[in-house]
């Protein structure tokens, strides 16, 4: 059933409640004063007939049928009504209704309601079925008295000679009340048919707007995103049809906008160098870039198909795991069979509340060939270098060492030499150690050991230096702390690197502090797990680390202050090889600084 089908029978449902109401109403109200009005009538009537009987009447001793009824028979013509004269015996004297015998046949009716009523209350009215004629009426008595002008009353003085009656049938008033029915039944019955015509335009004017709504909704919803209402008023549905329009409007351009978006995201998918994939919560892909597809020679119905299925590479699953049950990014570096050189960094990031994961996978291959070749190269020609830097100092030795005639200035040349060939020397030796550490050729010799068999040989190196410089250095490691398994050649010269750093760059008369301390911490951010570890730190009171610098300081070859590192004959490798020998022991490094107060190197390494 549409809208207007509806609002047509609401409304006709409506009207027709309130017509119905209305003529219950009008019925009940109409049949109450008809009523009223008749009994109106026949209280003038029997008013009019008593005072009219009042002065005709003999005395009671004088009452006869030939002279009362003809009386009451003249006042019946003259009201239109029943008139009935009655003594105070009950005995009808004169009635309207009939005559002669069949009037002095009548039966006493003293017993009469409306008789008694008048005998009690002084007025009678009734409605009630007449033996006498067969006919309902309504009656309406008053009494007579025998003095003339007093007042109508119970309680009147004067002698009660009589009653009389007035009577109209009951078909009258019932015709009058049906009449007056009728007409309002008529009037309920018109007024019905034009609510319907009423309803029928007014219904339509309403809801025609309302289906033309409907059909540009439908149109909409279809995908039509052109269909727009027109708009014929400005009353609500005038409004509603506006605000459509402009919705309408909206998604359109929002539509646009994300047609642009998509149609960007799907140029930078397609064509970008890393493998992007998206699975769902079974693991399913749901899509794939081309070099994803490459990457893992995907067959051409992978769309819906388990990863598992496609691609068995346990890392890639267990990454995928993981991201699931911590519901954050995962990352791992890893072997993918279906690459030419298996190296590749794939992160997996949770999105739609872990229903849905993207898998990002970058071909790490060509960085990590240009890695070892650069090691490599680094190694060899590192490695070539050892051989005429040995012999220039070896040249430059004897020739200082002899006493050949030369001059003050060549003397002078001849140390030069040996002194850059030292640093030279320093450089390749600490480059070659870097590109081991680098490629993983550095085979770890671990042995239990105590943080202090380091101190004196550290002394023996350093203290030379420190006498020279005026600076402290304050060893604080407690005997109690616990040995840490470690390669001592490789840890030897991490403190060798982190002490001379520190010498670089504290002015004379500083301090350099070295400490140990054990501490628990979290395996991974994930997990609750926890393991301990020893952190070392090398404080120093030196110049400290502008911020933008701290990011750089691992780097190799990165100095804070050049002239001062080139003048105490640094390398610029230090803080690298001692940043690859931590995280050979799987452990981390890192520092804290404040500019002009100094520097705190911290080395951890997991117990």
């Amino acid at each position: 059933m549409n809208i207007r089908t509806q609002l047509t029978f609401r409304y006709i449902g409506i009207v027709l409640f309130v017509l119905l109401a209305m003529y219950f109403y009008l019925a009940t109200v109409l049949k109450d004063s008809m009523s009223s009005h008749i009994t109106r009538e026949l209280e003038v009537q029997a008013t009019l007939t008593r005072e009219f009987l009042t002065e005709k009447l003999p005395s009671k001793d004088n009452f006869t049928y030939d002279l009362i009824d003809p009386l009451v028979d003249r006042l019946g013509k003259t009201n239109n009504a029943r008139v009935t004269f009655i003594d105070v015996d009950g005995i009808v004297w004169g009635d309207t209704e009939l005559d002669g015998q069949a009037l002095r046949a009548m039966d006493n009716h003293l017993t009469r309601p409306e008789v008694q009523d008048v005998i009690k209350k002084g007025i009678g009215i009734r409605d009630r079925y007449s033996d006498t004629t067969q006919t309902d009426f309504r009656y309406f008595a008053l009494p007579i008295y025998h003095n003339v002008g007093a007042e109508i009353s119970p309680n009147r003085e004067g002698t009660l000679i009589g009653i009389c009656r007035v009577a109209l049938p009951m078909e009258a008033v019932n015709t009058a009340i049906g009449n007056l029915r009728r007409i309002a039944l008529i009037a309920s019955v018109a007024g019905l048919i034009l609510t319907i015509v009423f309803s029928a335009f007014s219904t339509g004017a309403i809801t025609k707007p309302i289906q033309k709504l409907t059909q540009m909704t439908q149109s909409l919803a279809a995908g039509n995103i052109n269909s727009r209402v027109p708009v014929d008023s400005r009353n609500e549905l005038g409004q509603l049809s506006q605000n459509f329009n402009q919705m309408a409007d909206r998604i359109q351009e929002q539509i646009d906008e994300i047609s642009e978006e998509h149609r960007r995201s799907a140029t930078i998918l397609t064509n970008m160098g890393e493998g992007v994939l998206l699975v769902n919560g079974a693991s399913e892909i749901t899509y794939a870039n081309p070099t994803a597809i490459s990457m893992l020679t995907l067959p051409e119905a992978y769309m819906g198909k388990a990863l598992i299925e496609i691609n068995r590479i346990p890392e890639l699953q267990a990454l995928l795991k993981k991201a699931a049950e911590t519901e954050t990014i995962a990352f791992a570096e890893i072997q993918l069979g279906n690459l030419r050189e298996p190296e590749a960094e794939v992160t997996v990031v949770p999105v739609s509340a872990g229903q849905e994961y993207v898998i990002v996978i970058h071909d790490v291959t060509k960085e990590r060939q240009l890695e070892r070749i650069r090691a490599d190269f680094v190694a060899n020609v590192s490695h070539e270098l050892r051989t005429p830097l040995t012999t220039i100092r070896g040249y430059a030795e004897t020739l200082l060492s002899e006493n050949s005639v030369r001059t003050k200035t060549g003397e002078q040349f001849i140390v030069k030499i040996l002194n850059h060939s030292a640093r030279l020397t320093r450089l390749v030796s600490d480059l070659l150690e870097l590109s081991r550490l680098e490629l993983g050729e550095v085979e770890l010799k671990r042995a239990p050991c105590h943080l202090n068999t380091f101190y004196e040989p550290l002394l023996d190196v350093f203290e030379p230096l420190l006498e020279e410089s005026g600076l402290v250095l304050k060893w604080q490691i407690p005997e109690k702390l616990q040995k840490v398994n470690v390669d001592q050649r490789l840890f030897m010269q991490v403190f060798v690197n982190l002490i001379d750093n520190a010498l670089k760059y504290t002015p004379d008369g500083g301090e350099i502090t070295v400490s140990a301390e054990i501490c628990s911490r979290k395996e991974t951010e994930e997990s609750n797990a926890v393991s301990d570890e020893i952190i070392v730190s090398v404080a120093d009171t030196g110049i400290g680390i502008p911020m933008e610098s701290r990011p750089r300081v691992f780097e190799r070859f990165y100095r804070v202050d050049e002239g001062r590192s080139r003048e105490m004959g640094g390398t610029g490798l230090g803080l690298a090889i001692v940043k690859h020998i931590v995280l050979s022991h799987n452990g981390r490094v890192w520092l804290e600084s404040t500019l002009g107060q100094g520097s705190i190197f911290y080395v951890a390494v997991p117990l």
